[in-house]
């Protein structure tokens, strides 16, 4: 009886084992049929694919010629306005427009990020003034020069930095050269002096 009992546990075990390699058939027999059916969808992906990929790089090589275009000719605008400005280091506090002196000039910005921005910047009515372009609204930095004082500054990452300081904020700029830079604090000096000569000591009291 245990002899037989043995066998009928062999004859099972064979059984399942056959059950489940019926399955497996089935299964990859059913994944290879619904895989067959895909098969001419997933052709024309792939050549969809390919027209993507040569149209992608069609557009790559065209936006950086582009981009090479705007460099080059940015690089023509800057040097024309470094020469602009390097053609004007004079200045005059006596000038008939009032316009001590004026020009372009990298302005540090305040936010947290710390980023230059370049504005075309003038000294006139004894006012600090800037414009994002020439006929844009004058923005003021320091209203009144007199309170100010202004000093070259070395210890930064940028050359040809100055630094207008009045008592409530501090002012960094960049000139393009370090003749610009001489200029532009002669010019910052220069007006502070002249708007004390020209007012009386009781505006300052008050």
């Amino acid at each position: 009886q245990i002899n037989v009992l043995q066998a009928k546990k062999k004859f099972e075990i064979l059984d399942a084992m056959l059950s489940f390699m019926h399955a497996q058939y089935t299964f990859f027999q059913q994944g290879y049929s619904l895989l067959h059916e895909l098969d001419p969808y997933m052709k024309k992906l792939a050549t969809e694919l390919d027209q993507l990929v040569i149209d992608s790089a069609v557009e790559k090589r065209e936006m950086e010629h582009k981009h090479a275009l705007i460099q080059q000719r940015c690089l023509c605008l800057c040097l024309q306005d470094f020469s602009y400005d390097d053609s004007k280091v004079e200045f005059n506090v006596d000038a008939p427009n009032g316009v001590v002196m004026e020009g372009y000039l990298f302005k540090r910005a305040s936010n947290a990020f710390k980023t230059w921005n370049r504005r075309w910047f003038s000294i006139q009515n004894s006012q600090l003034v800037y414009q994002k372009k020439l006929k844009d609204v004058l923005t003021v930095v320091v209203e009144d020069l007199r309170l100010c004082t202004v000093k070259p500054c070395e210890d930064i990452e940028r050359r040809f930095c100055f630094e207008v300081v009045s008592p409530t904020k501090s002012c960094m700029l960049q000139a393009d050269s370090e003749k610009l830079r001489q200029a532009w604090i002669q010019a910052v000096q220069a007006s502070i002096a002249s708007a004390y000569r020209e007012s009386p000591d009781s505006y300052y009291i008050e």
